[in-house]
C-alpha cells in the first residue's frame, strides 16, 4: 500500500490547480494512505497557540497532488473512504474573532447578540476512544470527514478556501467514512488534492470551522473512462448526493436548485427514472445536507432506486 506522509510531501499546497507538481502517482483501483496537516498548518497545538498569519496567511493546506495513470478530461474519479484516523489524538475549534463570511447587516446583529470584542476562544479538543472532549462536560461523537478535496480544475487555480465543480472547500461531513465521492476529471492525471480534515462538524460550519485536525485518511481511488459528471456527487449505503455550491452571481437557494436538478439528472441517467418522476419524488423524499455556508448537498433514499 502507497502512503503519501508529510514529511515525503515537503511543501504543502494552498490552492488546487493543473500546475502542482504531483507528489505520489497511483493506478486505478489502488489504496492508499494520505496524511494531511490541519486547517491551521500546524500552528494551534496547545492551550494559548493562535495562528499567526505573518508566518502562514492562508489556510486549508492540501496534500498532494495525487496523479492517477490513465486519467484524462471527461473521466471521473471514484474516491472511497476507508479510514480517517487523528494522527496526534486531538483536535482544536474555536470562535473566531471576526466575522468574514457575514454582510454588513448581518455582522450587526450578530454584534449584538454576541458582544463586541468577541474573543478568539481557541479550544483544544482530545480524540480518543471514539469520543471528541469539547471540555469535561460535553463529550461528542467523532465523525470525523475530509473538509476539502477536489480534482484540478481546467484552466484556473482556486485556492484551497474555496469550492466549485471540482469539489474543493465544500465541509460536506458526507464525505466520511464508509462513502465515496465522485469527482470530475479535467486534466491528465487528475491531480487529486486533499486536507482540512474535521473530527466533527455541524451542519453550516457557523463559526467558520470544525474540530480541526491532522490525519491519517485511507483511500481507495478508481478510475471511471468515459464517464462524465458536471460536479461531485457523494454515494452513501443509504444515499445518493448531488453537491452545487453559491458563489459569484449564484445565492445559496440557486445552488440548492441546481443540486436537486443533478440530483434528477443522476437518477434518470443512472437508474431509468423518469424525469419528472424523479423531480417529485425529491420532493417528498429529498434530503438537504449543508455544508459550510456555500457547499449543498441534495440526497435522495437509494432504497427507492433498487
Amino acid at each position: 500500500m502507497k502512503r503519501l506522509t508529510l514529511e515525503m510531501q515537503g511543501r504543502l499546497n494552498y490552492a488546487i490547480g493543473r500546475f502542482n507538481e504531483p507528489r505520489l502517482r497511483i493506478d486505478s483501483g489502488e489504496t492508499i494512505v494520505v496524511e494531511t496537516e490541519d486547517a491551521w498548518s500546524g500552528q494551534v497545538r496547545k492551550k494559548g497557540d493562535r495562528r499567526d498569519y505573518s508566518k502562514m496567511p492562508y489556510g486549508n493546506p492540501q496534500s498532494g497532488p495525487i496523479y492517477v495513470n490513465g486519467a484524462e478530461r471527461g473521466d471521473s474519479l471514484a474516491v472511497r473512504i476507508e479510514d480517517i484516523q487523528p494522527t496526534i489524538g486531538q483536535g482544536a475549534t474555536r470562535t473566531p474573532s471576526y466575522w468574514w463570511f457575514i454582510g454588513s447587516v448581518e455582522a450587526a446583529v450578530l454584534d449584538k447578540f454576541l458582544g463586541s470584542n468577541l474573543p478568539e476562544n481557541m479550544r483544544i479538543c482530545p480524540i480518543k476512544e471514539g469520543k471528541v472532549y469539547f471540555s469535561e462536560k460535553y463529550v461528542l461523537p467523532y465523525e470525523p470527514f475530509i473538509g476539502t478535496i477536489g480534482t484540478a480544475p481546467p484552466l484556473e487555480v482556486v485556492s484551497s478556501g474555496l469550492l466549485g465543480n471540482h469539489g474543493g472547500n465544500m465541509d460536506l461531513p458526507d464525505v466520511c467514512v464508509g462513502n465515496t465521492i465522485y469527482l470530475p476529471v479535467y486534466v491528465d492525471g487528475a491531480l487529486l488534492h486533499l486536507g482540512d480534515v474535521h473530527a466533527i462538524q455541524g451542519d453550516g460550519e457557523i463559526t467558520g470551522n470544525g474540530v480541526e485536525m491532522p490525519s491519517e485518511c485511507t483511500l481507495t481511488i478508481d478510475l471511471l473512462k468515459e464517464k462524465t459528471i458536471p460536479s461531485p456527487r457523494i454515494e452513501s449505503p443509504e444515499h445518493i448526493m448531488a453537491v452545487a455550491s453559491s458563489g459569484v452571481g449564484r445565492s445559496l437557494q440557486d445552488a440548492i436548485r441546481l443540486a436537486f436538478i443533478q440530483l434528477v439528472f443522476w437518477m434518470e441517467e443512472d437508474y431509468g427514472l423518469d424525469r419528472s418522476d424523479a423531480f417529485q419524488l425529491c420532493a417528498q423524499v429529498g434530503r438537504l445536507r449543508l455544508g459550510n455556508l456555500w457547499a449543498v448537498a441534495a440526497k435522495f433514499p437509494k432504497e427507492y432506486l433498487r
